[in-house]
């Protein structure tokens, strides 16, 4: 039966009457428990992105919230469709962490962040605690959504309801909840329908709050405020009165007219931002009638269109007396009243400008107010106003906004759109989310070095799937359609053969994966304060290194040189020792020439001391050429990541080579054994396997990257750097298409030009390796064929353009071609397949 009328929600569970009192008696005791618990923000946004998700769909819950709001006779089935959809979209992913950096900086503002990067000092916003909240009774999604904020700021929340309002908000939050697949969420909400005159659950409710806001009159603001303890932090959300104002150009307008007569109709003028008051600018007497006249032609058009909701006693009451007064203050021959024949609405026209509340349910005030009074008359009421409606010539906009802001107005709406808002919009002219929240700091010193914030130090839990979803292939990944409102950023990604991908991102997550990519540099030793860096990664053609390291750079605050790969590799030398750069971020094989090139200069320049490397990797005899011959003394990977999802790893001091720390803030790594769908055991080489933990619903999950690595086995799951973060090996590629001396080469195209060239049709292979400072690229073809090895190295650089660009043209690769025996191809041990490609250059 509970479970039935859906009376409260505590936690997830549906009680009655009796359970309620006997759960608040004991209150203080879980508030205590609760505090113990932290809530992840990302739990909130998947939930949120899910619920938006269902409701679009028009699922269940849909249905469920539909028959809820149908049941209060209150609103037409249209009315309905338009609020959930709009709920839907606060809920969506994008607009919920829109919301949260327009407020709180950041889409995971809990976290302790390095405020700047020259500094040790952290801070981050934290949850108050145990929130209140009291819903008013003529806004159905304000306590919800309320709650919805107390949950964005990592509180725990108790929404209390009125008896006269419907299931709507438990119903809401209830789904919410259930949309967490963990079940964390719903032990941070309580929705519970209580009286205010019940002082006796209110009162130890109130008791162990730490924030309530509470939206209503002065009366009931000072009557919860008699109930609470002097330490409580108030978020009063008071009442409000909303206007009006029109030029007279715009009043002569037969649809801005009916637009502002539905504005009257809407929710009875039960919200804060529905008018109550229509000034025009003018103080003719005459003028002001007929424009009364002609809202009141537009009133008797719309009124019948929105369903009308009746008066309870006092509101009637405040009516007719209203009405009354103001039908004996016409006979002074400067007021008058205009009424529908069933009394559904009524316009007070009065020749006093003073901004006056009306007793609502589709009552107006028609008042007079020249423009040059805006300030004058409506100052004295500078603590209750709320939304302005304008509706004048578009040049008149500024001079009219700025003299009602001045006068005390928080919103600038236009008239229709009086009631609407937008995602991370301020209340009242402030930011609920920080009301919600409280500011704290940390201050470190030299123990901190390296680390940009403390999720550095935590394990974060593996994902949980209920079923496992299949693993995404990289056409699969790369086939799902950008959503058009998120696609801002295109970045071109693949190899140098077939068909290019583009990978989009919205600005929002560019600046994210900027953000990781800056500390990924930070924790790797680059040093904001004292390093000179030039950036010479490729740029143009839809890559994003160059412009990637700009941003990440930028972030850091860092000295930098934008060179970009300069073919002019004289010129290059010449600028870093003229400024003093000590430290290079690009590819090995650009490096690597730069530095053989111009050996001259920087040999006796000796003044690079750090190399931050993507794409590709260093030897080890390489980097000792780099020590030896120049005095490099760190060469680290600027960062491992993917164009499809972003950064992925980073290197601390302790990690060299190959080895990675997992950016875990964003993704999920599985390491799968290379012959079937199941984790590898310890250290055993396996496929890498991501799932990006920030994605929405939408998504593919389990996306198999094309990379082969193993887990490093820490201690106690600790590097000695003191990051939790796990750390894992880059192995190779499983896939056809290998990176090597500066260039893509794909193993396809090797057996395209056998069987063109030699009508081949043994198996083929291609090693990886490492000769000197360069790289080499070995084909290992059957002898069986009985092919001349060197006449089929020729064959290859005639036709394989950037096989020859790369050999020939640029001198970064080595090739040769190996004819062996059967036995000798290099095969998998579980199932004996042929390693197309294998990788044996020493990470």
């Amino acid at each position: 039966m509970e479970n039935m009328n859906k009376q409260h929600l505590w936690q997830g569970e549906w009680i009655g009457d009796q359970e309620l009192a006997r759960r608040i008696g004991d209150l203080q005791s879980l508030v205590d428990r609760q505090m113990a618990c932290e809530l992840d923000i990302e739990t909130v946004l998947a939930a949120g992105d899910l619920l938006g998700k269902n409701i679009r769909e028009k699922s269940a819950i849909f249905t469920e919230l539909t028959n809820c709001l149908a049941g209060t006779d209150q609103f037409t089935p249209d009315e309905i469709g338009l609020a959930l959809l709009e709920i839907a979209d606060v809920l969506c992913r994008a607009n919920l962490e829109k919301k949260l950096i327009r407020e709180l900086g950041s889409s995971n503002p809990l976290l302790a962040c390095r405020t700047q990067f020259d500094d040790a000092i952290f801070e981050a916003w934290a949850p108050l605690g145990f929130l209140v909240h009291i819903s008013p009774q003529n806004a159905f999604t304000v306590g919800p959504m309320s709650v919805l904020e107390g949950l964005l700021s990592g509180n725990f929340n108790f929404l209390k309801t009125s008896p006269q309002e419907s299931s709507f908000p438990q119903i809401l939050l209830h789904a919410l909840g259930k949309c967490d697949p963990s079940a964390q969420l719903e032990k941070f909400i309580i929705v519970a329908t209580i009286s205010s005159k019940r002082k006796d659950l209110l009162e130890p409710v109130f008791a162990g709050a730490d924030g309530i806001a509470a939206w209503g009159g002065e009366e009931s603001i000072q009557s919860i405020r008699a109930m609470a303890p002097a330490s409580v932090r108030m978020v009063e959300w008071g009442h409000k009165i909303s206007l009006a104002f029109l030029s007279m150009e715009a009043a002569q307008d037969p649809h801005t007219l009916k637009q502002l007569a539905m504005e009257c109709c809407l929710m009875e003028q039960q919200a804060c931002s529905s008018p109550q008051c229509v000034y025009l600018d003018t103080s003719d007497w005459n003028e002001l009638q007929r424009f009364g006249e002609r809202l009141a032609d537009a009133l008797t058009l719309v009124a019948h269109e929105v369903p009308r909701q009746l008066p309870d006693t006092a509101s009637a009451g405040e009516i007719a007396l209203v009405s009354e007064c103001h039908r004996l203050e016409s006979c002074l021959g400067n007021a008058r009243i205009i009424e529908a024949p069933d009394g559904g609405w009524r316009i007070y026209i009065d020749d006093h400008a003073a901004l006056a509340a009306s007793p609502l349910y589709r009552s107006i005030w028609v008042k007079p107010l020249p423009r040059t009074d805006i300030i004058r008359v409506l100052r004295p009421m500078r603590n209750y106003l709320q939304t302005v409606a304008i509706c004048c010539k578009l040049s008149e906009i500024d001079p009219l906004s700025r003299s009602f802001l001045r006068a005390g107005a928080i919103r600038i709406r236009r008239i229709g759109e009086m009631t609407g808002g937008y995602p991370g919009e301020p209340h009242d002219g402030v930011y609920a989310l920080q009301r919600y929240c409280r500011r704290v700091s940390l201050q470190l010193a030299h123990e901190a070095q390296g680390i940009s914030n403390f999720d550095e130090l935590r394990k974060f839990p593996p994902l949980q799937w209920d079923p496992v979803p299949a693993i995404t292939a990289k056409e699969q990944f790369q086939s799902v359609p950008a959503d058009p409102a998120q696609a801002h950023l295109f970045f071109k990604s693949g190899g140098s053969t077939g068909e290019p991908k583009l990978s989009t991102f919205s600005y929002q997550q560019y600046h994210e994966h900027i953000r990781l990519g800056a500390e990924g540099l930070y924790a790797a030793g680059f040093d904001p304060l004292g390093d000179r860096a030039m950036n010479l990664f490729f740029g143009g053609g839809l890559y994003g290194g160059f412009i990637s390291f700009f941003s990440a750079l930028e972030q850091l605050g860092a000295i930098q040189f934008p060179m970009a790969a300069h073919g002019d590799t004289r010129m290059v030398a010449q600028e870093i020792v003229k400024n003093k750069v000590n430290v290079l971020l690009g590819m090995p094989s650009y490096i690597l020439q730069l530095f053989e090139k111009e050996a001259d200069i920087l040999s006796a320049y000796r003044g690079v001391r750090k190399i931050y490397y993507g794409g590709e990797h260093f030897s080890p005899a390489q980097r000792d050429y780099l020590h030896a011959s120049f005095q490099v003394d760190v060469i680290r990977s600027a960062a491992y990541g993917s164009v499809d999802i972003g950064p992925i790893g980073f290197q601390c001091e302790h990690s060299d080579g190959a080895v990675h720390h997992l950016q875990q803030q964003l993704q999920y790594l599985e390491i799968l054994k290379m012959d079937e769908d199941r984790a590898v055991q310890g250290e055993e080489p396996g496929r890498l396997v991501f799932t990006p933990r920030t994605l929405s619903v939408n998504k593919p999950l389990r996306y198999e990257i094309g990379d082969v690595g193993h887990w490093i086995a820490d201690p106690d799951g600790i590097c000695a750097c003191g990051r939790a973060a796990p750390r894992f090996r880059l192995l190779g590629r499983t896939g056809d298409i290998c990176r090597i001396g500066s260039t893509f080469l794909n193993y396809q195209e090797f057996i395209r030009i056998l069987e063109t060239h030699f009508a081949y049709a043994g198996e083929a292979q291609l090693i990886l390796a490492q000769a000197g400072i360069k790289e080499k690229v070995i084909l290992v073809i059957s002898d069986s064929e009985r092919l001349p090895a060197l006449r089929c190295r020729e064959i290859f650089l005639e036709n394989y353009l950037d096989l020859q660009e790369a050999v020939l043209a640029d001198e970064t690769l080595l090739f040769e071609v190996q004819a062996v025996g059967i036995d000798e191809f290099h095969r998998t041990a579980g199932s004996g397949k042929l390693i197309r490609v294998l990788d044996r250059r020493a990470r």
